[in-house]
């Protein structure tokens, strides 16, 4: 009897009679048979593949080629990975959100609100009433980015008081700013219109009452930086009613704080003499 080159399988042989090439041939037939019984079986959607290095060792496995679209639940589901060559879902978001990296996800991803705009809250509810002291102080200011600070109608005892602003109570040289400053009276002059430039300033002047006790400033300030623990920008806008007076101050100015802690809190100042009217609001973003 001869064999088959790659299985060895029997085969009659030339010379081999009628019924002795029956039987070989019933040989062959059982040793195919056998050889590929790992054929049988499987169901619908499996793939053949290899079981060991065996040859003909085969097994009916899940076809991993490529993923089961039974892995999606609803419109606008996603295919993210959960692990090393491991496929999840994760399911659609709420309207408008927008897919945003969270290593906390077990998808790493999630949905979320767009981050583009802000949100500001007044962080002194109702705000603060300027009255009886120099310096009225806004504290508590936690992990904020963005500061618009208004003074309201503020009013020393005293005029011509400078009203200013400073933070965490800071009364070093870390504040600066350049902008104009207009200085109206009843006959022009040359020196009604200036240039302010402060470098290295205790605060930051917001304007100067008129001449009048009853001259009132009102201004505001954007602050850029709050939490951080480099320079703080600041822009900001103010102006004092005559009340009768002159030499009112109108500015406007860009500027800095450049003292390395966060902001935690806001302060206005009255440079000579007790506030006696005016309101203080703080807002964060």
């Amino acid at each position: 009897m001869a064999n088959t080159t790659n299985f060895g399988w029997e085969t009659p042989d030339d010379t081999d009679l009628v019924k002795d090439g029956a039987a070989a041939m019933r040989t062959l037939g059982n040793s195919i048979d056998t050889s590929f019984v790992d054929l049988k079986g499987g169901t619908t959607n499996q793939v053949l593949a290899k079981n060991s290095n065996t040859d003909l060792d085969f097994k009916w496995v899940a076809d991993a080629s490529g993923i089961p679209a039974t892995i999606f639940d609803a419109k606008g589901d996603l295919i993210a990975a959960s692990a090393a060559d491991t496929a999840a879902r994760l399911a659609v978001g709420a309207n408008g959100t927008v897919l945003t990296a969270d290593s906390a996800e077990a998808t790493g991803l999630k949905w979320a609100a767009p981050a583009g705009g802000k949100t500001w809250t007044l962080l002194n509810a109702g705000g603060t009433t300027l009255t009886g002291a120099a310096t009225i102080t806004v504290s508590g200011i936690s992990n904020v980015e963005d500061l618009m600070i208004f003074v309201v109608q503020a009013s020393s005892a005293n005029a011509s008081s400078l009203i200013a602003l400073r933070f965490n109570g800071d009364t070093a040289a870390n504040y600066g700013n350049v902008g104009f400053d207009i200085n109206p009276s009843s006959t022009y002059s040359a020196s009604n219109y200036g240039i302010q430039q402060n470098t290295a300033n205790d605060r930051f002047n917001l304007t100067t009452m008129s001449s009048n006790a009853g001259s009132q400033v009102t201004g505001g300030v954007w602050v850029s930086g709050g939490k951080s623990t480099g320079i703080k920008a600041i822009i900001g806008n103010a102006g004092a009613s005559a009340a009768g007076g002159s030499s009112q101050s109108i500015t406007s100015q860009i500027g800095f704080y450049s003292a390395s802690a966060a902001i935690t809190s806001v302060s206005v100042v009255s440079s000579t003499g007790n506030f006696d009217n005016g309101v203080l609001y703080v807002y964060g973003a």
